[in-house]
């Protein structure tokens, strides 16, 4: 009876431990100023991650890919046309279900990051679990492409703790954060009126890491606006392997 009470209590401890000290990453933009993470801040930067890079006219582009909604096509063409590179962190889901585009993609130049294969919360999985589910997206991606899986990892949905973190760097791994995002993942909305290119431009800064995702119609829409016309401001568009 006291071996059956001591395994509920570790396994309630763990559990504790698993969801306590639990961060949603978030940034409140103001203006065109370079956020600053706060508590954030340190505990990426010490486990190798990052959210935004120096203090310079160079930005990076990234991109979410939960599932297809249609518009990865166009978003693929306009950074095409525009001679620009991005990374796109991809799931299981969109690994299965679009694997003609992840393949694009690569033939384009564009970097794979893992988003894990079943997008479940770092916080609430045990070490084993995230590990073992960025290593399945790593194996499905090399069977379907053909190739080796970059070792970026953007943590699904932003959420993160210490420990998930520094399991990350201690395996290989390099987690992807942002430093500028807004509200583009609902797949049935369609802000219009240049939604996407007016919420970049706001918000705009030094190093910027944008985050955007693949299943918005504003965003496949404006996208070529965006690059155009921030590259025109001086800006250079910059692969990730420069900052990480």
């Amino acid at each position: 009876m006291k071996k059956y009470l001591l395994l509920i209590m570790l396994s309630l401890f763990t559990l504790f431990c698993i969801k306590s000290s639990a961060y949603g990453f978030g940034l409140i933009n103001e203006g065109n100023s370079r956020p600053n993470a706060g508590k954030y801040s340190e505990i990426i930067n010490n486990n190798g991650g990052v959210y935004i890079a120096s203090d310079t006219n160079e930005i990076y582009l990234t991109f979410d890919c939960g599932y297809e909604n249609g518009y990865t096509k166009k978003i693929l063409d306009t950074l095409r046309k525009t001679d620009t590179k991005a990374i796109f962190f991809i799931t299981g889901h969109y690994l299965n279900s679009a694997t003609d585009l992840v393949k694009q993609m690569v033939e384009d130049g564009h970097i794979i990051g893992n988003h894990t294969y079943s997008h479940k919360d770092f916080t609430k999985s045990t070490n084993e679990y995230i590990l073992a589910d960025i290593k399945k997206l790593e194996d499905s991606f090399e069977e379907k492409i053909g190739i080796s899986m970059s070792k970026y990892v953007r943590p699904p949905r932003g959420e993160f703790d210490e420990r998930s973190l520094s399991l990350l760097k201690e395996n290989g791994y390099k987690s992807v954060f942002w430093s500028l995002a807004y509200v583009d993942w609902h797949k049935d909305i369609y802000n219009g009126n240049d939604y996407s290119y007016k919420q970049v431009m706001k918000k705009i800064h030094n190093g910027a890491i944008i985050l955007m995702h693949t299943v918005s119609k504003d965003n496949a829409l404006d996208l070529e606006k965006i690059i155009v016309t921030l590259k025109n401001d001086g800006y250079v568009f910059k692969s990730i392997k420069n900052v990480i």
